[in-house]
């Protein structure tokens, strides 16, 4: 299957469209990426973490703010 030149511009616009739409929420050491409109991905800087139910909740209000309710 040969690329073309076309085509490769459309996949680094369809990438570069899809970096500009996720959405990313920090909290202390978690991120929240909203990645489209129905994937989430959370990220830890220190690996295992444990969730409080405080971040329990504020991981909710967040999805059901980006992506609807949960």
């Amino acid at each position: 299957m040969k690329l073309t030149t076309q085509r490769l511009i459309e996949i680094i616009k369809e990438e570069y469209k899809s970096i500009l739409a996720e959405k990313t929420i920090t909290m202390g050491d978690l991120d929240l990426v909203f990645q489209g409109s129905n994937k989430v991905q959370l990220i830890s800087r220190q690996g295992r973490t444990g969730l409080t139910k405080m971040d329990a909740r504020i991981i909710i209000s967040a999805v059901e703010k980006y992506i609807g309710g949960v």
